[in-house]
């Protein structure tokens, strides 16, 4: 009878999965079925410059601010400089660099951010922050370093749902190249995320911020990514940000990436709760790491399981290759370490609503470096990544994009 019960909600759910429209061919993971701006209209980006008070019509926030369902293209290649980050609130949206001509489009100067809305489909373009916003920023308002971290990663979602970003570069942030707070239904793929800037005038704490991808409160995947020359949180999966009201279970998983080049270590996710405890501590946490590969110097840890914030008996956290993960900060928590160590489960916690194959590490290493990061046509900053994780050169973290060339041409 319970055989019967499993088959028919097993056979069930697949039918749920079935009639829903995967956002593209290979979309995978939590935010595989993404809507976009299918069936809305579609918005040229003619012209490369930015008005932060009047985008003028054809440029990139023009495009993207327009309401209703719709489809941002491009008909002009090159870097798009602009003037401060552009935040998204507008649903149903399509941002597809695939048809640009030449080698593509560069987003430069500004942060992509949405908040507080959904289905978000981001594909195929590249989003370079750098420093030179923040420091005039910094020079305008007479400040050392920034006074809160807003506008300093290279992408953020912010209490959204069903997303997808797929084939899209990016590098030199001045915060997070990723972050990921408080979304449902979210799918990281076949991403390229390096060089997260290391200046400590850039950030507003730390003096070695160079931060790949910082998730929390979140139904997410990151899979097929390639993590490159970063201090750590490559990803880093936190117990933090539930609310009361929330009535989902958060679940976070990375599957099939590649790591390279990590300082303190390759992934990371949090044993307990540090923010907003009295509404977080009665959630459950799941996390887990599947057939990533990391590349890094042996003595530094490749998946840590950060203690600084206690356990937290929600946690549960699956490791396919167990023997990877190291517990951190344990210094005076010496007591906790089996409990800890207790949240490390035996097998795979969930899977996503379209779910993701693990592959075996040397076909995981070969398709990434193949095929992540903005597919239009590598530029000369990815190849230049690639190519170091080929020969396996390691190198310090990056303090500004002008250690590494700077931006390159896009017009050819």
């Amino acid at each position: 009878m319970r055989a019967l019960v499993f088959f028919l909600s097993l056979n069930l759910t697949v039918t749920v999965f079935a009639a829903q429209e995967l956002a593209f061919p290979g979309a995978a993971g939590f935010g595989a079925f993404a809507k976009g701006g299918k069936g809305g209209k579609v918005i040229e980006v003619t012209r490369l410059d930015d008005d932060l008070k009047n985008p003028p019509e054809g440029s990139f926030r023009w495009a993207v601010l327009q309401e209703g369902p719709r489809i941002v293209k491009f008909r002009v290649a090159g870097t798009v400089v602009l003037q401060d980050a552009v935040e998204i609130r507008e649903p149903f949206i399509t941002i597809d660099g695939v048809d640009a001509p030449g080698m593509g489009v560069c987003l430069r100067g500004g942060s992509l951010e949405f908040r507080d809305t959904h289905d978000i489909i981001v594909r195929n373009i590249r989003v370079r922050l750098g420093d030179e916003t923040t420091k005039r920023k910094n020079r305008e308002r007479h400040l050392k370093r920034p006074e809160h971290s807003n506008a300093l990663d290279c992408i953020g979602l912010t209490r959204c749902r069903d997303a997808i970003i797929d084939h899209v570069s990016t590098s030199w942030s001045c915060d997070e190249l990723f972050s990921v707070v408080h979304c449902q239904n979210v799918t990281v793929q076949w991403c390229l995320l390096a060089e997260p800037l290391s200046n400590p005038e850039l950030h507003p704490y730390g003096d070695n911020h160079a931060f790949c991808f910082n998730s929390s409160a979140d139904t997410m995947s990151v899979h097929h990514c390639l993590f490159a020359r970063y201090v750590m949180r490559g990803p880093q999966f936190e117990a933090n940000d539930m609310r009361k009201g929330d009535d989902y279970e958060v679940q976070m998983e990375a599957v099939n990436n590649v790591m390279f080049d990590y300082q303190k270590s390759g992934s990371r996710y949090t044993t307990g709760i540090e923010d907003h405890k009295d509404e977080a501590t009665p959630k459950g946490y799941a996390f887990q790491f599947i057939g990533n590969v990391y590349l890094g110097d042996p003595e530094r840890d490749a998946i840590s399981a950060v203690m600084k914030h206690g356990v937290h008996p929600g946690v549960r956290a699956f490791v396919a290759e167990r023997e990877q993960v190291q517990l951190s900060d344990t210094k005076g928590r010496e007591n906790l370490m089996e409990d800890a160590l207790k949240q490390l489960q035996g097998a795979p916690l969930f899977t996503s609503p379209a779910p993701i194959q693990p592959e075996k590490t040397e076909e995981v290493l070969r398709r990434v470096l193949e095929s992540a990061g903005c597919s239009h046509k590598r530029d000369a900053v990815d190849l230049r990544i690639v190519s170091d994780v080929r020969e396996k050169r390691f190198r310090k973290v990056v303090r500004s994009q002008d250690e590494v060339g700077g931006w390159p041409g896009l017009t050819e």
